[in-house]
């Protein structure tokens, strides 16, 4: 009984009899979950993991669609799922869905900024750079949601015959904009369009930082001055090693890097017809004061082609501007080379687009094509828009 005593008025003394000690508290320490606790201690995380604990519709037999269980070679997992679609003016709409958790209603509204839709998926063969397939987010009054894969959160940042990991961020869905209920969500549908073949296994919701909300992580830059060195960057996206089964692939020549552009309309890489460059790291780049008074410029070897060539922006309407390639926007030095420029003040829109949020360009291939890409830069330009052979004759030596 004394030895409480002595311990209940020792903590009393403790407690009460500092008068100069400062208040403490008992724990320092954040106890809320993180973000990525959050998705996966998500309840309804796997979508579709094998056919024994999945649900699928969709796949019965079809004349434009073909949808098989197979039961080897899967990246996780018992099985996964082959797909093979030829779309037609009679099937119009071919598609498989997932209305995982036996039907009930995901609420994914919490999720929205912090978590993704991620699938492995490989193709039957060849390589492609995008495949037309889209995802949807239907809602239980009907209400969908759509995004496809954007290259870029693609693992490797390429589609082949190799299983490769992809993301859909929810965010970019844009579900809000679309009217639908992401706190009541009913299934996620795949829809195929054109033609193809692919393998998915592994559909679930997982962590995920998406690259456009990190665009406001520091601040932004200003390009005060040209030119921007493009064929230097590092920022390249759509490019492969292997020369012997991509459409775009880099080459060295005399001390002299560029892009080989092969590009076959109706072979195995058809899908793989664009790659582009990010000016500054994915972060904005203001190009306010310079945009106005400058062009892309490049050396083609090999011949004319009518590239499409796209602005991308991280914010603002329209997101991108683009043009194509035209014989006056060239001068031929001599057989099979030209010396090309794309005023930006050409392109449709400029004055409507947000120079303040640059992000990237893109360069499409619409047509064959077997030519080299050199010296790809953005430069000053002091020549009339429309005047574009004249201001590079100028520059000849």
């Amino acid at each position: 009984m004394m030895r409480t005593r002595w311990t209940l008025g020792l903590v009393a003394w403790l407690l009460l009899g500092c008068g100069t000690m400062q208040d403490m508290p008992l724990y320092d320490l954040d106890l809320r979950p993180t973000a990525e606790e959050r998705v996966l201690n998500y309840v309804h995380r796997d979508i579709y993991l094998d056919e024994a604990n999945s649900l699928m519709f969709g796949h019965k037999s079809h004349p434009c669609k073909r949808v098989d269980v197979v039961r080897e070679g899967s990246a996780e997992g018992a099985d996964h799922v082959r797909v093979e679609w030829s779309q037609t003016d009679s099937c119009r709409y071919l598609g498989v869905g997932f209305p995982w958790a036996n039907y009930m209603g995901k609420n994914l509204k919490p999720l929205e900024k912090i978590a993704a839709i991620q699938c492995h998926i490989k193709l039957e063969r060849g390589m492609a750079s995008k495949i037309p397939m889209f995802f949807a987010l239907i809602d239980y009054a009907g209400r969908q949601a759509t995004s496809k894969i954007n290259l870029l959160d693609v693992e490797g940042q390429t589609f082949d015959d190799q299983w490769r990991k992809a993301h859909i961020p929810l965010s970019a869905f844009r579900a809000a904009s679309r009217g639908v209920n992401l706190e009541n969500i009913k299934e996620l549908r795949i829809e195929f369009q054109r033609e193809g073949c692919v393998h998915l296994d592994g559909l679930r919701i997982v962590p995920f930082e998406h690259q456009r909300e990190r665009l406001s992580s520091r601040s932004q830059d200003v390009c005060g001055a040209l030119p921007l060195d493009l064929g230097r960057s590092k920022l390249w996206w759509g490019i492969q090693d292997n020369a012997s089964s991509s459409s775009v692939f880099w080459s060295e020549s005399r001390g002299d890097s560029f892009l080989v552009l092969k590009h076959d309309k109706g072979g195995t890489n058809k899908e793989w017809n664009a790659f582009g460059v990010a000016l500054n790291g994915w972060e904005m780049l203001d190009m306010t004061e310079v945009h106005s008074h400058s062009a892309l410029t490049f050396r083609l070897e090999g011949g004319w082609v009518p590239l499409g060539i796209s602005i991308w922006s991280g914010t603002g309407k329209p997101r991108q501007i683009q043009s194509s390639l035209s014989p006056h926007h060239c001068v031929q030095l001599e057989e099979g080379i030209w010396s090309c420029a794309l005023p930006i003040k050409s392109m449709p829109r400029h004055d409507e687009f947000n120079w303040a949020g640059t992000r990237e360009v893109r360069v499409t291939l619409p047509d064959d094509t077997d030519i080299a890409l050199h010296d790809f830069a953005w430069e000053a330009y002091r020549g009339h828009p429309d005047k574009v052979e004249r201001w590079l004759q100028r520059r000849q030596p």
